[in-house]
């Protein structure tokens, strides 16, 4: 838009010199030539009023009176600008409209009572009303500024603001403000004493503003959580039916029946267009409730439940993550195989690993068992948290994976949430990023990515069900696994950033937290291990499975309950299948360690390097025993028996002790029957 030439001085119109001189330096490009500046000069000496303002410098140039012009210039300039008394107002009026940071700060931040912010042409709108009102009070206190714009007449101002007000190009200056002067200046004197609140709207998100009321949206709501998940078209259809009376509504858990007439405004029934239900059933809030009951539990989990932002230790060993899986392919049986992991979250290495056909505790334990094979072939100590689910290992829970008895921290995490557990993404980082590469059929048929989407053909036969598939044997499946966990450990970690150049399995090694307890092996296989029933023979050892095991120590044979000499050995193989030590619990008391006895040969001719050691070790239990026994019998004494006669004398003087302790009271003998013979025949044979 031009720049208006007009201003309006001492209540007449004017026009800036340098819109219709001709030869004024730097004029304007709009400008029209009207006149020279010698005819200017001559007019103003010749033509009195014809100049209302002299110039004083740039921004103050002289004004020339526009009703002095001859009618053919003012009409040049009416065609260009407009007619001064409709214009001039409102051009000057439109320079006092300036940006409001403070308003557009104070509406950005503001927030509804439901907590949510204006919209953003909310916003504009506001900061545009601010803006004006800021206009309206500098020409209302500015004399200079009143002068300019309204001629400096203070009478019937609101009325002239107002009127300019109402001829602002909406485009250019989007504002709310009322067209009459008196609703006009009762809102500017709101403003000035409440300050930007004033300018919202009170009734702004008002419910009373909604055309769907609570119990509509609620009505809405509940029809499209029905047991077969309609569309939404269904949902605007049943409602619009309701309405009509082709139909009733009833909730099934309280039996009561909608009343068609509570969904009315004003008397009239308040119908609604498949878009808007659409559009309430789509609210973000809306969303959340309904997609609880129409989608699965994992399905919601995973779109509208907040979940925890984690980082991973900084110490391998600090957190383990365990979790089952099935293998991808199947066997010849049409089922896959069941495998069940442990990873240490740091280095994200597989440090456990148990396969089976069946998912059951079983797997579970084995997966433990193969852990500390692990952790006990490179010394490493016992981690210090381990996260598991429910699922198959809640049967441990008051044992086994009880804080505090072999793991210092249990985690026990939400069954059906994957992005709890650290093992969820071991086993895809695994599936995707390794077994596919080396592998062949991984994927799902119905994975929306096409390079992860399996092929398959359909076998049409009476079942119509069945596809073809290539199958594998179960230790195949195994032995392939085990080679994908060799290359997933060994290959470089993902955080190069934090770990560079080192792989899984380094970074297991290098990172170990300092604080790790060494592993009690009599504790952990008492939950892990296998058992079997034995007895402690000749005071040396146990059998177990047909192999012999010595007791570390003979005087371990007075930890035994009195004439019990049964025990329960816990033992585990090692990766070779042999079982190198068993460990001893009576009654539920760990007794001892017993490791495997060495036989050595009876022929000293024959001996190796190794017989002299064994013959030593058993040696020297025989002589502890001898020791033992010996000391044992030399803190002894023969002891000899002689009865007291002066219990029978004549002259003893019985008391109530000395007749509480008589011999042989315990039993009732016979009157004919001499004990005090008996008694001295029983010393005899003592000596």
């Amino acid at each position: 838009m031009l720049n208006s030439p007009y201003e309006l001085f001492n209540n007449q119109y004017g026009v800036r010199l340098s819109y219709i001189v001709s030869d004024v330096d730097k004029r304007h490009a709009e400008s029209v030539a009207l006149l020279s500046y010698s005819a200017y000069k001559l007019r103003s000496h010749r033509k009195e009023g014809f100049r209302i303002k002299e110039g004083r410098g740039p921004g103050n140039e002289a004004l020339i009176n526009f009703s002095k012009l001859p009618v053919q210039e003012q009409k040049v300039l009416i065609e260009k600008w407009g007619d001064p008394a409709k214009t001039t107002k409102h051009h000057q009026f439109k320079d006092f409209i300036l940006p409001d940071a403070a308003a557009l700060n104070f509406f950005s931040a503001y927030r509804l009572a439901d907590g949510r912010s204006l919209p953003k042409e909310v916003i504009l709108n506001y900061t545009m009303n601010a803006s004006v009102l800021n206009a309206c009070h500098t020409i209302i206190t500015n004399n200079n500024v009143k002068r300019k714009t309204m001629g400096g007449v203070k009478a019937n101002i609101w009325e002239k603001l107002a009127d300019c007000v109402i001829n602002l190009d909406k485009k250019e200056f989007a504002h709310a403000l009322p067209p009459n002067y008196r609703r006009l200046q009762e809102k500017f004197r709101k403003y000035k004493k409440e300050g930007y609140t004033a300018l919202i709207h009170r009734g702004f998100c008002n419910d009373n503003s909604r055309k769907v009321t609570v119990d509509v949206e609620r009505l809405i709501l509940s029809l499209y959580i029905a047991q077969n998940k309609p569309y939404v078209g269904d949902v605007s259809n049943d409602y619009l039916r309701f309405l009509a009376g082709d139909i009733d509504i009833f909730d099934f858990e309280t039996g009561e029946v909608f009343d068609r007439n509570q969904f009315c405004e004003n008397g009239q029934p308040i119908s609604l267009s498949e878009a808007t239900v659409w559009n309430y059933i789509n609210e973000p809030g809306n969303r959340i409730i309904v997609d609880k009951f129409r989608s699965d539990s994992l399905t919601f989990n995973n779109t509208h439940r907040p979940h925890h932002h984690r980082h991973s230790p900084n110490y391998s060993f600090s957190k383990i993550s365990m979790d089952d899986r099935d293998l991808p392919r199947k066997m010849p049986n049409g089922n896959r195989v069941k495998a069940y992991y442990a990873y240490d979250i740091t280095s994200g290495c597989v440090i456990g690993a148990a396969y089976s056909q069946t998912k059951d505790k079983a797997l579970f334990i084995e997966c433990m068992r193969n852990m500390f094979h692990f952790l006990d072939k490179n010394g490493y100590g016992m981690p210090m948290q381990v996260e598991v689910e429910h699922h198959l290992v809640n049967t441990f829970k008051e044992d086994l994976m009880q804080a505090g008895i072999v793991f210092p921290f249990v985690r026990w995490c939400n069954p059906g949430n994957s992005q709890e557990k650290w093992a969820e993404t071991g086993n895809r980082i695994k599936k995707y990023g390794y077994e596919k590469r080396y592998q062949d059929g991984i994927g799902r048929f119905y994975s929306r990515l096409e390079a992860n989407k399996t092929k398959s053909e359909k076998i049409f036969d009476a079942q119509n069900d069945n596809y073809k598939e290539k199958t594998y044997s179960y230790q195949m499946l195994v032995a392939d696994d085990k080679e994908i966990i060799e290359k997933y450990n060994n290959d470089l970690h993902p955080n190069q950033k934090k770990f560079k150049d080192l792989t899984r399995a380094q970074v297991l090694a290098m990172y170990i937290n300092p604080q790790l307890a060494r592993i009690d092996q009599a504790l952990l296989l008492r939950y892990i291990g296998n058992v079997v029933a034995t007895s402690i023979r000749r005071s040396q050892y146990v059998q177990v499975q047909y192999a012999k095991y010595a007791l570390p120590d003979p005087g371990i044979m007075q930890r035994l309950a009195p004439n019990n000499y049964e025990v329960k050995a816990y033992f585990l193989a090692n990766n070779l299948g042999e079982t190198e030590s068993v460990y001893l619990y009576q009654n539920d008391l760990f007794i001892c360690k017993c490791d495997k006895i060495q036989a050595y040969n009876s022929a000293n001719a024959e001996w190796t390097e190794e017989d002299p050691l064994r013959y030593s070790k058993q040696a020297s239990y025989v002589s502890k025993f001898d020791s033992m026994v010996k000391q044992r019998k030399e803190s002894l004494s023969r002891l000899k028996i002689i009865e007291n006669t002066n219990y029978y004398g004549e002259e003893k003087v019985e008391t109530i002790a000395e007749s509480a302790v008589q011999p042989n009271k315990l039993f009732d003998w016979p009157d004919e029957y001499d004990y005090e013979d008996y008694n001295r025949l029983d010393a005899i044979n003592a000596l």
